[in-house]
């Protein structure tokens, strides 16, 4: 019996990450308005990538797992991550989401969103928060050409398989 035990517990270990879980949180929960009108943005895009890890060699190793994309509703309201996945290989973890949110003529969320700030815990503090309530997020609308083509250079592009777009 001693041995089961011990061997389920190291079983359990090996299956987790030593910074995040087996499972990813959720679900995220946010609000999408402009920063100078306070009106929600319709239709803007949410995108939630999550990454397998597993440790290397020269540090972590990462790989897609999953993504999921949403738009925002009439109230600029939106919640995605319902159904989070989980890495089920022993020795993996998840990591992630990595939330990104753009509509055309806006700073993209989160490089350009003028709220929420950055809480003590940084982005997993702010995900913390979104899995507690809806968070109002402010993204700036980008009035020159120049401004516009800045965002787009930023834009950092997440390779997202065919079968999951």
């Amino acid at each position: 019996m001693r041995k089961f035990f011990l061997s389920l517990v190291l079983t359990m270990l090996a299956g987790c990450g030593p910074i995040s879980p087996l499972f990813a949180g959720g679900p995220y929960k946010g609000r999408v308005i402009d920063a100078e009108t306070k009106e929600p943005i319709v239709g803007a895009v949410v995108l939630a990538v999550w990454y397998r890890r597993a440790p290397g060699l020269g540090g972590p190793s990462q790989g897609f797992l999953d993504a999921e994309e949403t738009l925002t509703d009439k109230n600029g309201e939106f919640v995605i991550g319902e159904h989070p996945p989980a890495s089920l290989i022993p020795g993996t973890w998840v990591d992630g989401p990595n939330i990104t949110i753009f509509y055309p003529n806006y700073g993209y969320f989160p490089r350009y969103q003028v709220t929420p700030r950055q809480p003590p815990g940084g982005y997993k503090g702010l995900l913390a928060e979104m899995e507690k309530h809806p968070v109002v997020i402010e993204l700036p609308s980008l009035k020159t050409r120049q401004e516009k083509l800045e965002a787009y250079r930023l834009v950092n592009p997440v390779e997202v398989p065919n079968e999951k777009n």
